[in-house]
């Protein structure tokens, strides 16, 4: 008998997997969650190691880092100063508010406490970081009635993108940052326990999330102050959004206080907002984007002024008046370089941000995002024409209007910066993981409303 038992054991275990995939993600066990997390952890170990070995980080000094870190953390050891001496990064002048203080600062901590080697630095960064894509699952594992076997094929999409996993497994880049923090702040605007939404906690975590957002990237500025406005909306609980509008603005005064020691000017600006602005929209733009990386004006000697420049700001004036200039006499060009923009946020699946005499097909992990782009574009367009559908079926203040309306916002806040400076294939993946949980989340709400009419009476108010 027991040769029998035996025999079908594994039938049962498939009957039991089959059994819990059906089954709505917030009634796992607390076991199926465990092993979920688990894998989590796993995959963050393997991407760190994976990554280090192909960037060769292990044994590496922090000073290599690229994007401007690396001499900005090399000054601020050397001299004390927030600050990268003249001639670094354009001939005379010095800068300090070209790049926002988190990363840097991040970066020193670990340095001192695990040495001077990028390897261990970017394991604990991704341990730290990847806490908050763990934290953000278990919020949605938690309340999400989307079916398990749904909600384990969108993460994983997400997770197994080879683009995506290269940004979140970086410590020199701004995505890899924001993408999980964006992922945890969209969790518990969407998925956190409604009892629980307008408690301490919540909020002081949210208001976290978007201060520390703040010190990331400039372009997350006008996001920060509106989440603030849609929790209101969403919660109808006005000290919960004084709170957070209270926050983001204390973390915008400390961030132009910061500005203000270090670059002596009291803005939360970026001195390299006008470099930007010019390279996204000026002459020799149109030849080189988007397959090719606007970086190439500099290596080439096309981003230059025809007088001295006094300082950073002088050096950020200067440039952002040429991009005006470029702007208002040239419109058509102009408005065909924000389409080819729109088109790389919301349409490319070709990889772009190439260096000069780079195949675009070159490489295996080019080709091999591909596939992926293509599938989260089908649900980048399948989510914004649900939530503008939403937002014409539903009354705007139901939660599921605010819902549509919270994602639509992001979208619009985001990209505009990129649409009208420039974007690459590594500023969408931000997008992606908001994506598949605003999905996730009308999936849930179907299945919700579904099961019990009552709910879509609710739903409605």
């Amino acid at each position: 008998m027991s040769g029998r038992v035996g025999r079908f054991r594994p039938f049962l275990v498939i009957a039991s997997i089959k059994q819990l995939l059906r089954t709505p993600a917030c009634a796992l066990p607390k076991a199926a969650r465990w092993w979920i997390v688990g894998l989590l952890l796993a995959y963050t170990l393997v991407g760190t190691v994976a990554l280090d070995r192909w960037q060769q980080r292990s044994g590496q000094p922090v000073r290599q880092l690229g994007f401007g870190y690396g001499v900005l953390i090399d000054a601020i050891e050397k001299t004390g100063e927030y600050r990268v001496a003249a001639g670094v990064h354009y001939p005379g002048v010095a800068f300090s508010a070209h790049r926002l203080p988190f990363i840097p600062y991040f970066i020193i901590t670990l340095q001192e406490v695990l040495g001077d080697d990028l390897g261990r630095i970017a394991l604990v960064k991704c341990f730290l970081f990847n806490a908050l894509l763990i934290l953000a699952v278990l919020a949605v594992l938690r309340t999400a009635r989307a079916p398990t076997w749904g909600v384990l094929l969108l993460l994983g999409f997400v997770l197994t993108m080879p683009r995506w996993g290269l940004n979140v497994f970086e410590i020199g880049l701004e995505e890899g940052y924001n993408i999980t923090a964006l992922t945890l702040l969209f969790a518990l605007l969407w998925f956190g326990d409604a009892g629980k939404r307008a408690g301490l906690g919540w909020v002081f975590t949210v208001g976290a999330l978007l201060v520390l957002l703040l010190f990331l990237k400039s372009s997350m500025i006008y996001w920060c102050l509106a989440v603030p406005v849609l929790v209101w909306l969403r919660t109808r609980d006005l000290r919960a959004a004084g709170v957070l509008l209270g926050l983001v603005l204390a973390g915008l005064v400390g961030l132009a206080s910061f500005n203000q020691v270090h670059a002596g000017r009291f803005t939360t600006g970026s001195s390299w907002e006008g470099w930007n602005l010019y390279k996204g929209n000026c002459q020799y733009t149109k030849e080189l984007y988007p397959p090719y990386s606007l970086d190439i004006l500099d290596y080439e000697g096309k981003v230059t002024a025809d007088r001295p420049l006094r300082d950073e700001w002088d050096y950020n004036a200067y440039f952002k008046q040429r991009a005006v200039d470029f702007i208002r006499g040239h419109p058509g060009e102009f408005i065909g370089l924000s389409v080819r923009k729109a088109w790389v946020f919301y349409g490319e699946i070709r990889p772009t941000g190439l260096q000069r005499g780079e195949a675009r097909y070159g490489k295996p992990m080019t080709v091999l995002q591909i596939p992926w782009m293509l599938g989260f574009r089908v649900l980048l367009w399948a989510a914004i024409l649900l939530a503008l559908q939403t937002l014409w079926r539903e009354a705007w203040r139901s939660q599921a209007g605010i819902t549509a309306g919270t994602y639509l916002a992001f979208l619009v806040l985001y990209s505009g910066f990129h649409v009208v400076g420039f974007a690459y294939e590594r500023h969408v993946m931000p997008v992606v993981m908001p994506t598949v949980l605003y999905l996730l989340w009308v999936w849930s709400n179907r299945v919700r409303t579904a099961a019990d009419p009552v709910e879509i009476q609710r739903a409605q108010t």
